[in-house]
């Protein structure tokens, strides 16, 4: 077997990946461990144990806290802004199929970026399917499927995720205390 220093790389990146999904590390080193493996943390990003990014092809804004068991299918790129809440078991996905012939209906493979806007909550267990873009100030109900592009200052939920209130954007939620 031939290694070349591309493919020793990111076999490195790969490694330095897993090992900061266990659970001995403190949040800090974890956060340093992530970035050597290639993913862009702002300084004040917050990782998880076991949090799975599977090329490490993510960007993520300051403030952002990101739980337990969540899972990034990065191929085609994600992007989380600022002051996001992911909360555990979230998966993010960036790949889909278009619709093949009778025979075999998976047809071939699409990549499509994800976008989280700054101040976003995904509730427990959301999915967030490729393509999708979340705009600003959204809160995604648990268990929520994502499968189109949510409005900004939004609650969504269900399966598939539906504008189910108006939010107030930032400034005037902090004047009416919400």
């Amino acid at each position: 077997m031939h290694f070349t220093p591309a493919g020793a790389q990111r076999l490195t990146g790969k490694l330095v990946a897993e090992v900061s999904m266990w659970p001995v590390w403190p949040v800090v080193l974890r956060r340093r461990l992530l970035v050597a493996a290639g993913l862009q943390l702002a300084p004040t990003v917050d990782v998880k144990d076991r949090v799975r990014f599977v090329r490490r092809n993510v960007s993520v804004g300051d403030g952002t806290r990101i739980n337990r068991y969540s899972y990034f299918e990065d191929h085609a790129g994600v992007h989380i802004g600022r002051e996001v809440s992911v909360a555990a078991h979230c998966k993010v996905l960036t790949t889909t199929h278009t619709l093949g012939p009778a025979a075999r209906r998976a047809g071939p493979l699409e990549e499509r970026p994800v976008r989280i806007g700054d101040g976003c909550w995904l509730g427990t267990g959301v999915t967030v399917l490729a393509g999708v873009t979340i705009g600003d100030g959204c809160v995604v109900a648990a268990g929520s499927v994502v499968t189109s592009d949510c409005e900004p200052h939004g609650l969504y939920a269900g399966v598939p995720a539906r504008r189910k209130k108006d939010l107030l954007p930032a400034r005037e939620s902090a004047a009416a205390g919400q």
